[in-house]
């Protein structure tokens, strides 16, 4: 049932300007990405290593997985924390 008169709030620009969107997306590509390698590399190319190299590949890239997401959340927190300490003052 709707009332008439109501509207859904929209988040001002001020807010929108803040919204980590980008951020969000990019770690779920980048988590969606990962698990098709490891499906990949278990599938197709696991092969001809070990037991303990098929888990050394999955550790390494899973850190650089971290380190990317990691990375763009820094930078992403640097910028919005210079851009509020700018609007702030």
């Amino acid at each position: 049932m709707r009332r008439a008169g109501l509207r859904r709030s929209q988040p001002s620009s001020e807010v929108r300007k803040f919204m980590p969107t980008v951020p969000i997306v990019v770690s779920i590509l980048a988590i969606v990405v990962w698990l098709v390698f490891i499906l990949l590399f278990a599938l197709y190319w696991s092969n001809g290593f070990s037991t303990f190299q098929n888990v050394i590949v999955t550790i390494v890239s899973l850190v650089i997985t971290g380190m990317l997401i990691g990375l763009m959340w820094v930078i992403y927190g640097s910028r919005r924390a210079w851009d509020f300490a700018e609007h702030r003052w």
